[in-house]
């Protein structure tokens, strides 16, 4: 069976953090890149690290051309794109894949970040063949890879994704907290229609067996382990989940490897070091022995 790669390009979270402090994870925001058999490269998300994805893509003699799924539109998963160079290069093909929001679709958004007022390049400016496509929570099927999209418990529209090919999984899921009936109020008015904001940004009593049968069985999960649990107390609402909810949660789907994910830009190597040993720790005392490693720039990992 020919293996999957995974390769992590950024793993940081909310802004590039480089310098020394972050040398050995890296500093760049979330993009990670799946590779299945004889397919095009599925880009998820498009944080700084796409940069120097797209630099590698155009190494390869044919033209290039990729899937780009991205979770949600925070600065930290699209500020690459206006730096992707194959997005300027005649002849590359770049199919983009997003969740529309209520009164903006997908194209103009990103439109929206190549403004001139932001950015001196426009969209427009782009000389490769670029497709927008709109998702919402479902199952598609890509090149035939099945992907199975859910909106996550982050502020604004965010999708995690479920990629599976021949029986093997990978869930992605960058920006995620707890559900928690202490702070989250459900509609006023029990006679009113849910909106899709009501649906995933109130407290409802399933939403979490919800995520657990999303990710059940996983071969690997990239969960959202932004904080320490006493910083998470601070920032509530905030949209991310301290480790120990990664943790949690992968012992409750029952998946087969955890990376940590969407470091947080305060926390140097030191500090996600121990973020991996008491993961770990926690593993152990669930009873639950899993490879569990934290996110790494060039990290690659092989599904087989």
């Amino acid at each position: 069976m020919n293996p999957i790669k995974i390769k992590f390009w950024g793993v940081r979270g909310s802004i590039p953090t480089p310098g020394p402090r972050t040398v050995r994870y890296g500093g760049n925001t979330s993009c990670v890149e799946l590779r299945f058999p004889g397919v095009p490269p599925f880009i998820v998300d498009a944080g700084s690290g796409i940069r120097e994805l797209g630099k590698e893509l155009l190494r390869q003699d044919t033209p290039v051309k990729a899937y780009i799924f991205l979770s949600h539109f925070h600065w930290d998963h699209i500020q690459g794109l206006p730096f992707f160079k194959p997005a300027f290069q005649s002849g590359s093909h770049l199919i983009i894949h997003g969740c529309d929001e209520p009164d903006v679709e997908l194209n103009n958004i990103i439109s929206m970040q190549m403004d001139p007022i932001y950015f001196p390049i426009t969209i427009e400016d782009m000389a490769a063949d670029v497709e927008f496509k709109n998702m919402s929570e479902g199952i598609y099927s890509v090149e035939g890879i099945r992907i199975d999209a859910k909106f996550m418990h982050h502020p604004g529209y965010t999708l995690g994704y479920r990629f599976t090919y021949q029986d093997r999984s990978i869930v992605y899921i960058c920006d995620n907290e707890p559900f928690n009936k202490d702070w989250e109020k459900p509609s006023v008015d029990p006679q009113h229609k849910a909106s899709l904001k009501d649906r995933f940004e109130s407290y409802v009593d399933d939403k979490e067996a919800g995520l657990v049968e999303f990710i059940s069985g996983a071969d690997l999960l990239i969960h959202d382990s932004q904080y320490f649990p006493e910083e998470y107390q601070k920032r509530v609402s905030w949209g991310h989940s301290p480790f120990t909810y990664s943790v949690d949660i992968a012992v409750k789907g029952r998946v087969k490897h955890l990376v940590l994910f969407h470091h947080d830009p305060d926390h140097d190597d030191e500090a996600v070091d121990r973020i991996t040993w008491l993961s770990r720790q926690r593993l152990v005392d669930h009873g639950y022995k899993i490879p569990c490693e934290a996110a790494r720039e060039g990290m690659e990992i092989l599904l087989r």
